[in-house]
């Protein structure tokens, strides 16, 4: 009856916790995380001009700790909690808040980690410094040996910072540490298969369970590397390309002609833009170009903020730039340029 009590005190203790610190902070942390999520925030780590923006982020998360998870932890790790259910536990408690981002390829856990390290938003740990669940070789390769390397069992891989908010509506007294794990696509899919076959080393000692979540993982890692080698073999090809303008456009060459009518695009947004292109049977450097006039750009963008309110994105811009291609007059362009304008802000609004 007294532990009983005491647990019913103490969930209703983190209840107002989460309500009152746990929930606003996140709040504050989502609206940093949305502009890191921006193609343009990673803009300053093009590595020339002609080469698209690495715009690394795939997938941001966030979640608060379930009260029964916290319990969990308070008695699985007594030793780090030894006032148990009180108060003093959850707020010594470093996940409370966790985040997640997922990166395309492993070179970008390298961009991440820089960011993070001279972020505007976040400030790391001093007490509990980043921890890389990696294979040491490779941290090396990744210029990220200033990490500590950790292992993991299962072969488990990730990357795990503490960080508080450099900016906060709370005392720094009061702000919460938070958890974010970096990892790849391909590091991510291990994480949520193993997680859907509840593989715990400590809990199901199989040998053979075990060796095989060990081969999967490197399995994993050798994927990882060759999808980022072919990343990096993409970047490597953007930055040494010339064209002429009979040249069909490419992944290689699209990001140095859009910068031809001053459009920084970002990696992301390559196959979209050839997509449309393409199916406008706009396929060269030439008959881009001709459509691509300064004027038509004007236009474009005068009638986006004119209809919309703000500029127009690169995607935006290149859709309504097709449509243009067998325009007769200027009239029938206005009206076309008009129409593809709320047709694409319909579409925004229902999506």
């Amino acid at each position: 009856m007294e532990l009983s009590n005491e647990l019913n005190n103490f969930l209703k203790e983190y209840s107002e916790y989460e309500t009152d610190i746990l929930k606003p902070t996140l709040s504050e942390i989502n609206v940093c995380l949305k502009k890191m999520s921006k193609s343009e925030f990673w803009n300053k780590y093009t590595t020339s001009k002609g080469v698209a923006t690495p715009s690394p982020i795939r997938q941001i998360m966030s979640r608060i700790k379930q009260p029964e998870k916290v319990v969990e932890k308070i008695f699985r790790k007594y030793k780090l909690f030894p006032d148990q259910l009180s108060s003093k536990s959850f707020k010594k408690m470093h996940d409370t808040i966790g985040l997640r981002i997922i990166v395309y390829f492993s070179s970008q856990l390298s961009l991440v980690d820089r960011e993070l390290r001279n972020s505007s938003f976040f400030e790391l740990s001093d007490t509990t410094p980043p921890e890389a669940f990696f294979e040491p070789e490779k941290l090396v390769r990744l210029g990220l040996s200033h990490i500590e390397n950790k292992q993991k069992d299962s072969g488990y891989t990730s990357i795990h910072y503490m960080a508080k908010l450099k900016s906060s509506s709370f005392l720094s007294s009061e702000c919460p540490v938070f958890e974010i794990q970096v990892r790849t696509l391909a590091q991510e899919l291990w994480c949520e298969l193993e997680h859907v076959l509840s593989y715990k080393p400590e809990t199901r000692p199989n040998l053979s369970a075990k060796r095989r979540f060990q081969i999967l993982s490197r399995d994993v890692s050798v994927i990882d590397e060759h999808f980022n080698l072919l990343y990096e073999e993409l970047i490597h090809n953007q930055e040494i390309v010339q064209y002429k303008d009979a040249d069909i456009l490419t992944f290689e060459n699209i990001p140095k002609v859009l910068l031809e009518i001053g459009i920084q695009c970002a990696l992301t947004e390559l196959n979209p833009i050839i997509k449309t292109l393409f199916s406008r049977e706009i396929k060269t450097v030439e008959k881009f170009l001709r459509i691509a006039t300064p004027l038509r750009l004007t236009t474009i963008r005068n009638n986006f903020v004119s209809i919309t309110g703000h500029a127009p994105n690169n995607i935006e811009m290149i859709s309504t730039l097709s449509i243009l291609n067998n325009a007769e007059s200027k009239d029938t362009e206005i009206e076309q340029i008009k129409a593809h304008i709320h047709f694409q802000n319909l579409n925004s609004i229902k999506s």
